[in-house]
């Protein structure tokens, strides 16, 4: 009887646990947005177009605010006007900002 139970908790725990992690999106996430910011640098430095980009994006991420989230990095680091970075300074700078503007948020509250 008690192994029925412990069995049936621990399955209740990890659907949870599941179901919590599949709602999470990119979006939301700043570590998430630092790494798609690195690997948009990466196709930039690698000479894949703002088009290609955007290509790869939709045929990976089917969230609407992860696209988003995926078009919004790839029009900053392919604007005329963008600083060229490496993959690991476009990590650093989008997670920096993502984490600015989360406390800005949180603070106003």
């Amino acid at each position: 009887m008690k192994r029925v139970v412990v069995s049936a908790l621990l399955a209740t725990c990890l659907a949870q646990a599941a179901t919590q992690a599949a709602a999470q999106t990119v979006s939301n996430q700043c570590f998430a947005i630092g790494d798609i910011a690195g690997q948009v640098a990466s196709w930039r430095a690698h000479k894949k177009t703002k088009a290609q980009a955007l290509d790869q994006a939709a045929k990976y991420y089917r969230d609407d605010a992860d696209r988003q989230t995926f078009a919004a990095i790839i029009e900053k680091i392919y604007a005329p006007n963008a600083p060229r970075m490496t993959p690991d300074q476009a990590s650093m700078a989008f997670t920096s900002d993502c984490v600015k503007a989360r406390t800005q948020q949180t603070s106003a509250r």
